[in-house]
């Protein structure tokens, strides 16, 4: 990989940190809770252990970003009446609200992307990226 690619990727994930940073600092969030909202979805409940995976963290370093959000009133965690160790996750009301408001504003950092690139440039920039993941 050339150099300069590295280090346009590394000027974009700047720009693309500092609104991440925004946001999780408008909703009180830490990088941790921030990411573990992203991976839950509005109306859908999911394990423990899919959370922690969803997030490419440990099933201890998940139970921990879980414990904080539960405890900040993002998320609900029912425990199965099976098994003690199986838990059922959902956003509560709370955290639906959060969830609105990452979404709302990762869309307006994309408008204003996509306000600066025609629709073919757009297009082109979408597949590089893509392309680009699937390398990495």
């Amino acid at each position: 990989m050339s150099k300069r690619l590295f280090e346009l990727i590394l000027a974009i994930k700047y720009r693309c940190q500092r609104n991440e940073e925004q946001i999780q600092k408008e909703l009180g969030l830490s990088q941790a809770e921030f990411n573990g909202l992203i991976v839950l979805d509005e109306g859908r409940e999911m394990s423990g252990c899919a959370f922690a995976a969803g997030m490419g963290l440990s099933a201890s370093r998940g139970s921990r970003v879980l414990s904080k959000l539960v405890s900040d009133g993002y998320v609900k965690a029912d425990v199965s009446k099976d098994d003690r160790r199986a838990v059922s996750i959902s956003l509560t009301a709370k955290g639906r609200k959060a969830k609105r408001q990452i979404n709302d504003s990762m869309a307006a950092c994309e408008k204003r992307l996509s306000n600066r690139l025609d629709r073919r440039s757009l297009q082109q920039v979408t597949q590089a990226l893509e392309l680009l993941n699937a390398a990495l």
